[in-house]
């Protein structure tokens, strides 16, 4: 009897492990966050560095949403950004799967540390998972909550500006 339970127990747990809420096509794999370089330290002033970063912002036609000179906070909130996810990762899907553009949150902080300037730099961001049917429809999946992490990019192209 034991044997038999044991068995019956094995097929119900594999078939329970295979079960892939639809299999393959419908799959959704968050990222694997990578370390990214998200501070720079540079030899120029810090209103240099400012300015520099305002600019960045402006020719990425980002709005900046805050700008605090006196405590160092720079940030820009882009909901549904078309260029969103080249800047983040947010997992990978099958084929009947698809993510909108993101949400994306940027903080920016300089500060001064003796003669030099520090950047740092935080990117975040959100999206919503949706199911695709044959007839190219989207049908929304809040139950699926996606993760996104930063892909380096924009912290690259941010510090090549700043240290220019």
């Amino acid at each position: 009897m034991k044997k038999i339970m044991g068995s019956a127990l094995a097929l119900l747990l594999a078939g329970c492990a295979a079960d892939n809420n639809g299999g393959e096509q419908y799959r959704y794999t968050p990222p694997v966050a990578k370390a990214t370089n998200n501070t720079q330290e540079m030899q120029i002033p810090v209103d240099l560095v400012w300015a520099r970063a305002e600019k960045w912002f402006a020719d990425q036609g980002l709005k900046i949403e805050t700008s605090q000179r006196a405590t160092g906070l720079m940030t820009a909130n882009i909901e549904q950004a078309v260029d969103g996810l080249e800047w983040l990762d947010c997992g990978t899907m099958g084929s009947k799967v698809a993510l909108g553009n993101p949400n994306l949150q940027i903080n920016l902080i300089i500060t001064q540390s003796g003669t030099n300037s520090v950047a740092t730099v935080n990117v975040k961001g959100n999206t919503e998972l949706y199911f695709v049917e044959s007839s190219g429809e989207r049908v929304a999946a809040p139950s699926i909550t996606p993760v996104c992490v930063s892909r380096g990019s924009l912290e690259q192209s941010l510090f090549a500006t700043l240290g220019n």
